[in-house]
């Protein structure tokens, strides 16, 4: 009898716990007519005079996700102590009040962006967190397809490549933002050189229709040039692909070269000879930039890598991963390795960084380069560089990344290609750099000498990652590109 009253009040207890528990849900609007598929993500503002974003490693706020299969409009899923949580835990979020936003990513050809066009959403929602209390949050709208506003000097391009439809067996396109010098419509004879611009992380086609990346680029200084600005993500479910030939996203270099070159001189008047045409890229555009100079070296007449991701592999965003025992995130001294630096001090770590993006799913930093560099697995996913939870890194994946390390790969083959790549190589990074990529870009320099290469390769003092474009710096390299022409 007294075990039976035990297992009573244990209940009751139970029960009224239950009764006590924060509970959320997201409802889906009777306008979704088809069954959906995806993941459902809920991310928090404690500070409500702030609008909800999604998660980031410097400044985390808590954010949940559930994966749903099946979901129709008009009902409800369901947040509770049993959900996916970033920073912390659905059970240890503190009381108090909050923005709530909601995004249901059904989008799973394309890296975890969740304001993809098709994906629904509900934001900056206030809410009360305390025990006891029901939240509900309404998907009720869906990005819409992003327009792009053509004009007389800016066009869109979107051409199906052959090479990556067949590679991903589906229709894969490469898209760009065409800028055209002012005066092109006055002389239909002149043909102009034409400059090839990579962004970095989070950049695509649609940057230039702001003033920023025109300003940026000095797509108005120096000689008439023709601008084709890439969109380095199209398509990809692993993250940036920088066009570069890639085991697992595909062959994107040589799409570009073979492919949309080709269609782009039967669209504008683009000079034929390569040596004029050019490569600039920032960031992960950066190492796309000299990757692509230094594979296809006859195909472009010079390169401007800036704040590029890592060149060499020996100081990969501060971590050696060639050193036996490397781990991502500790040092020898078990210290976290800083991820981003403001002031020379680090404000987050790897291992944050890398529990942020696994939160997101696919398509994050780390990822990318997984994808970028290294071997698929048996299932065509990239093989992971390094334990996600110790931090261990696989020393098998790191040799297969190797061809990818361009300070090696200059050792290694420049001899052959020195006469090919005469005055073409151009690297710079801030001094400062919050990624520690300078000391990659010192070390790609360190190779470039040994091996007696002409290339110029500096680092800016007082300049950061983004601060390397100064106004001065802008102007310098449309004279060196405006050299190149001559």
């Amino acid at each position: 009898m007294f075990r039976i009253s035990l297992l009573l009040l244990l209940l009751s207890m139970a029960i009224a716990a239950g009764a006590q528990e924060f509970k959320l849900y997201v409802h889906l609007d009777t306008s979704a007519h088809q069954s959906l598929s995806g993941r459902l993500y809920v991310f928090s503002a404690s500070d409500t005079s702030k609008g909800v974003q999604d998660p980031d490693a410097i400044h985390p706020t808590p954010s949940f996700y559930i994966d749903v299969r099946g979901w129709k409009g008009g009902t409800a899923q369901l947040f509770d102590s049993t959900c996916i949580g970033y920073p912390v835990a659905f059970s240890k979020l503190k009381p108090g009040p909050y923005k709530f936003g909601a995004v249901f990513d059904v989008d799973t050809t394309e890296r975890s962006n969740t304001a993809l066009a098709g994906n629904w959403y509900s934001r900056d929602v206030k809410v009360e967190v305390k025990p006891g209390n029901d939240v509900h949050l309404y998907l009720s709208r869906k990005f819409p397809q992003r327009a792009f506003n053509e004009n007389d000097t800016v066009k869109l391009v979107s051409m199906q490549s052959a090479l990556l439809s067949r590679f991903q067996q589906r229709d894969v396109f490469i898209k760009a933002g065409i800028v055209l010098p002012p005066d092109y419509g006055k002389d239909t004879s002149l043909h102009y050189p034409v400059v090839f611009v990579i962004p970095g992380w989070g950049g695509t086609h649609y940057d230039v229709l702001s003033k920023g990346p025109v300003k940026r680029y000095g797509m108005r200084l120096g000689k008439d040039k023709i601008y084709v600005y890439l969109n380095p993500e199209t398509q990809t479910r692993y993250g940036l692909h920088a066009f570069v030939d890639s085991r697992v996203n595909g062959p994107w270099g040589k799409a570009l070269v073979e492919e949309l070159v080709p269609y782009l001189s039967t669209r504008f008047r683009i000079e034929v000879d390569r040596s004029k045409h050019f490569v600039v890229g920032q960031s992960s555009g950066g190492y796309a930039a000299l990757w692509l100079q230094l594979n296809y070296p006859t195909s472009f007449g010079g390169c401007w890598a800036v704040s590029p991701d890592p060149v060499a592999f020996s100081n990969f965003i501060g971590v050696d991963i060639y050193a036996k025992r490397a781990n991502l995130y500790y040092d020898k001294q078990r210290q976290e390795h800083p991820f981003f630096l403001e002031n020379g001090k680090g404000t987050s770590t790897l291992k944050q960084f890398v529990l942020m993006e696994d939160f997101m799913g696919d398509g994050g930093q780390m990822q990318s380069f997984e994808a970028e560099f290294g071997l698929p697995d048996a299932t065509g996913r990239p093989r992971l560089l390094f334990n996600r939870t110790t931090g261990a890194i696989d020393h098998a994946v790191v040799q297969s990344w190797k061809p990818y390390d361009l300070a090696w790969f200059v050792e290694a083959n420049y001899k052959r290609l020195a006469k090919d790549l005469e005055g073409k190589v151009h690297v710079y990074a801030g001094a400062e750099d919050n990624f520690s990529l300078d000391k990659a870009v010192q070390l790609f320099k360190e190779s470039s000498v040994k091996m007696k290469a002409d290339f110029t390769v500096e680092l800016l003092p007082g300049a950061n990652h983004w601060s390397v474009w100064s106004e001065a710096f802008t102007q310098r390299v449309q004279r060196e590109i405006d050299q190149r022409i001559k």
